[in-house]
């Protein structure tokens, strides 16, 4: 199956100048960075796109953002996630107790251990997952605010004219 490069591109800039020209409530728009984000961070890594995208539908909230926010988690940022995560959630349910292989190879040992490691990873990552999401929430709402109220750029400005003309002073009529 071959790519077909330049329609990528043109898709890619179409997405971007959509977002750029999103005139919608930036509340939205936050919500489903903050609603990708946490679901970025969350141990669920072969649902993250479509987790996003059925809890931004089912909220109404940006599925665009959503989707964006999921990138927060990449192979470069997986490892340390998952680390601090099952690191949390190993110390908030197994306080006393050291999640290490069995000693002889029994299957009903391992499959438990998966799961208290499982349990430790999710409750963990949910854990992780809060702060984030929230802090993008309010980064992402104050930068959609910040760019909507900016002054418009020198070009803009070049060919606006005032609304209400001032009225000819006496010297000139």
């Amino acid at each position: 199956m071959a790519i077909n490069f330049l329609n990528l591109r043109r898709k890619i800039r179409y997405s971007y100048w959509r977002l750029r020209r999103h005139k919608g409530d930036p509340r939205i728009f936050a919500w489903g960075m903050a609603v990708g984000v946490f679901i970025g961070i969350t141990p669920t890594i072969p649902f993250h796109m479509v987790s996003a995208l059925a809890i931004s539908s089912l909220f109404r909230i940006s599925r665009v953002a959503a989707l964006m926010g999921v990138w927060v988690c990449n192979p470069l940022t997986i490892p340390p996630i998952y680390y601090f995560s099952f690191k949390l959630g190993a110390w908030l349910l197994y306080p006393d107790q050291s999640l290490a292989l069995p000693e002889s190879i029994d299957l009903r040992e391992i499959i438990a251990l998966g799961w208290q490691v499982n349990l430790a990873l999710q409750l963990g990552g949910l854990i992780l997952a809060t702060p984030p999401a929230v802090a993008a929430y309010f980064i992402t709402l104050w930068a959609l605010r910040r760019y909507r109220t900016r002054k418009p750029s020198s070009s803009q400005r070049a060919f606006r004219f005032p609304q209400n003309p001032l009225p000819p002073s006496r010297a000139d009529a």
